[in-house]
Parts: C-alpha cells; sequence; structure tokens
C-alpha cells in the first residue's frame, strides 16, 4: 500500500461509527425532552390541587360576568362577555 492511498476500511469504519453516535444522541435528546415535558406538565397542572383550579375558574368566570374598571384613569373598563358579544353582532350586522 503507498502512503497516499486512502484507507477505506478505517473511512467506512468511521463513517459507520458516526451514524450510530448521531443516532444515540437522537434517542437521548427526545428522551431527555420527554422527560422535561413531563416534569412541566407536573409542575404547572398536575400539581395544583382541584381546590385551586375550581377557585381560579369561580375567579374568571365572575370577571367574564361582571363590570369593572381596567384603567380607571384611562376610563377603560370592561363588561360582562354576553353584553360584549350582543354588542360585536350588533356592530358587525349594522355595516
Amino acid at each position: 500500500m503507498r502512503y497516499d492511498d486512502p484507507n477505506v476500511t478505517v473511512g467506512a469504519v468511521v463513517g459507520i461509527v458516526g451514524v450510530i453516535l448521531t443516532f444515540v444522541s437522537i434517542v437521548l435528546l427526545q428522551a431527555l425532552f420527554f422527560h422535561m415535558q413531563e416534569g412541566e406538565m407536573e409542575r404547572k397542572v398536575y400539581s395544583q390541587s382541584n381546590e385551586e383550579l375550581r377557585s381560579l375558574d369561580a375567579q374568571q368566570i365572575e370577571t367574564l360576568n361582571s363590570y369593572g374598571w381596567i384603567d380607571q384613569t384611562g376610563g377603560v373598563a370592561h363588561i360582562p362577555i354576553a353584553n360584549a358579544m350582543e354588542l360585536v353582532v350588533a356592530e358587525q350586522t349594522g355595516r
């Protein structure tokens, strides 16, 4: 073998090892992603008690169905969602 001839065996082994390492890296990264995603779901959703969720839901429904100030100095208020929908429909049909 001459010094300027490439060694095909070494090139093939390096290529195969590279492909295997790339595949293993992708699988490990996917496993890490799914593990982290499950941890986030646990932290954000599953860990809250039913009472906290019911309280938050009741608070949001109360806000949607009441009058109140968003910015009193700027004169911006919120109205019940049903009234807002009626106003939007009336505005759209009045065009």
